[in-house]
């Protein structure tokens, strides 16, 4: 009796640990609908609590009941790997839409957990890649992000930036586009200006998400993905040029030119 009662422990501490692995989905993500699934504005009702645990250990949170509407992730995803409801991509687009409407954790962390979930759903390198890349330039059209983040703060509060370098130069200019928001340029001028100061070393990928960030297309995010494709950029090198190009094109420059 002693034996079965120390192996059901024994099972049941194993257990609980397997399901707080980093990197793994507790719960079940079942849902109802509250509107007519054809309907572009679809809304679904989070039938049970569920969660996220990330890379770091954290655990993200989404309680029953929760209304999901996938508004969090660019309509122009939705063509290449199926819509936030039914694609490779459903549960940490759930996760994702729910601390985007709270607001409780920066953008930053909310787009990294993003990532994070996709991998742990099996979504490949490009896909994912792009599509971290893509949330994180897309509040600027929608709103869409978690707790606002001073994306030029934290370029320069970074002692090291990778894949750029950082120099007082680069501050100053990504500065005036912060001040002085459409009047400087274009999308295409900023992005080859900043290149050239901050020697970044995947400009294919940063001009793709600046020029994403202004109008976040589906052709615009195919350029993104082709991008990602040809230079691979680390996990480290997109956080940093995801803020690069946030700080490049902040709010107020969503009327810039293209060319």
């Amino acid at each position: 009796m002693v034996k079965r009662v120390v192996l059901a422990t024994c099972l049941a501490t194993l257990f609980s640990t397997i399901q707080a692995l980093p990197q793994s989905f507790q719960g079940s993500f079942d849902f109802h609908w509250t509107t007519d699934p054809q309907n572009r504005h679809r809304i679904m009702v989070l039938l049970s609590d569920v969660s996220f645990t990330d890379k770091a250990g954290k655990v993200w949170s989404v309680p029953k009941g929760t209304k999901i509407d996938g508004a969090s992730i660019p309509p122009a995803l939705w063509s290449f790997a199926g819509s936030p409801f039914v694609g490779n991509y459903r549960r940490a687009s759930v996760i994702h839409d729910r601390y985007c409407d709270i607001k409780t954790e920066s953008a930053s962390d909310v787009n990294k957990m993003f990532r994070d979930a996709m991998e742990a759903d099996g979504v490949e390198y490009i896909e994912r890649q792009s599509k971290y890349l893509a949330v994180s330039a897309y509040a600027l059209a929608t709103g869409a992000y978690g707790k606002q983040d001073d994306w030029l703060n934290q370029l320069s509060s970074h002692e090291n930036l990778v894949g750029m370098v950082k120099s007082q130069e680069l501050i100053k200019q990504l500065s005036e586009y912060k001040t002085q928001t459409d009047k400087v340029g274009t999308i295409n001028s900023r992005t080859d200006t900043i290149t050239a100061i901050g020697r970044v070393q995947y400009p294919l990928t940063f001009a793709a998400l600046a020029t994403f960030r202004r109008i976040p297309s589906e052709q615009n995010y195919t350029a993104l993905e082709t991008a990602v494709r040809a230079e691979r950029p680390t996990d480290a090198a997109a956080e940093q040029i995801a803020l690069l190009a946030n700080a490049t094109v902040p709010e107020g420059s969503i009327s810039l030119p293209a060319k």
